[in-house]
């Protein structure tokens, strides 16, 4: 054990003793990098400087208005910007909310506005239809116009048909089984009718009586007498002349007629004035009638003016053979006396739409 420890001994002074040996070349190779590292600090340390130095030059001579500067009123007045544009934004935010909220409003009217015309189209288009059938059966009925009654069928059948219900589907067959039946009927222009009549009417003022024509047979005799009386006076003279005069006379005073037919006798002037306005109320009487669907009347009336157009008025004159020839073709007029009953579709409407006839 002895000689153990003292091996060992010998072994860590043979250690120490090496470590002795070469002190300086340790030394030498732990200050080679540390000057490294001072060379490399003192480099940056110049550029620190130098830095340094040209943000000084720049702050103090090219920014020198810097240093005269209130700072802290420059800090007030930004501070007091800041202020007013935070102002001025709460507002604008308010406004924002207020037009948002305006906006919201809007839409809801709108979208009730919508639902309500959404809901009420059908309403009005079915009240628009009921009125154009009560149209129809109005101008039928009451004036025959058979022309406006099927204008008026047609555009209810049109506006049904924009709707597109299938609910609606019997109106539009009942419409299009009275559209066939006006279509089938002859087309009489009832309004034309009564404006020949009214222009007849117009013209019962102009026709010549048969009293004027009697009056004025006399009168060619008497102008041929009075243009042979100077001839003859010059001709003939003393009882010769006495005697053709007294003759001439008594031509004018007898004359014989060959007339097969009864003459009536002649109207003193004070009846021609209700003789013309029987007449015209006669063709207005005809008028009135034919409005009213009154077929037996119409014909009754035109023959009572054609009745006395023949026996007071001259027949041999231009205007009153055109009145009569006028009548006769109002007269053989075929006129449908009974219309056809176009009632169904309004009731069928107004069943399937839950509405009440109207009074």
């Amino acid at each position: 054990m002895n000689d153990t420890d003292a091996k060992k001994t010998s072994d860590e002074q043979h250690a120490v003793s090496r470590r002795n040996k070469h002190p300086l070349k340790k030394s030498a190779g732990e200050t080679a990098p540390g000057r490294v590292r001072g060379g490399l600090a003192l480099i940056f340390a110049t550029l620190a400087l130098i830095a340094c130095g040209y943000i000084w030059y720049t702050v103090l001579y090219q920014n020198a208005d810097l240093f005269s500067m209130d700072v802290v009123s420059a800090l007030d007045r930004i501070e007091s910007d800041s202020n007013q544009k935070q102002e001025l934004l709460a507002n604008a935010e308010k406004d924002i909310k207020a037009l948002k909220e305006t906006q919201d409003t809007l839409h809801a009217a709108l979208e009730k506005v919508n639902t309500d015309l959404a809901r009420n189209r059908l309403e009005w288009a079915l009240t628009e239809t009921e009125q154009l059938l009560v149209i129809a059966n109005n101008r039928l009925q009451l004036a025959r116009d058979t022309h406006s009654a099927l204008a008026a069928l047609r555009a209810a059948d049109q506006q049904l048909h924009l709707l597109a219900s299938p609910k609606l589907l019997p109106v539009r067959r009942e419409l299009a089984r009275e559209i066939s039946l006006l279509e089938s009927l002859d087309k009489l222009d009832i309004g034309g009718i009564t404006l020949r009549l009214a222009t007849l009417a117009d013209t019962v003022e102009r026709l010549p009586l048969a009293t004027d024509t009697r009056l004025h047979e006399f009168e060619p005799g008497k102008a041929r007498a009075e243009q042979g009386g100077p001839q003859v006076a010059a001709a003939d003279t003393g009882w010769r002349q006495t005697a053709r005069s007294l003759w001439q006379d008594i031509l004018s005073l007898v004359r014989i007629r060959n007339d097969m037919e009864s003459q009536r006798p002649l109207l003193p002037p004070e009846q021609q004035y209700f003789l013309r306005e029987n007449l015209r109320l006669m063709l207005y009487g005809a008028q009135q009638a034919l409005l009213q669907g009154s077929i037996p009347t119409y014909q009754q009336n035109l023959k009572s003016a054609q009745r006395l157009i023949k026996d007071y008025f001259d027949l041999n004159s231009q205007s009153v053979i055109s009145t009569q020839s006028e009548l006769g073709n109002l007269q053989g007029m075929r006129i449908v006396t009974d219309l056809p009953d176009i009632t169904a579709s309004l009731t069928t409407l107004r069943r399937l739409s839950g509405r009440k006839a109207e009074p």
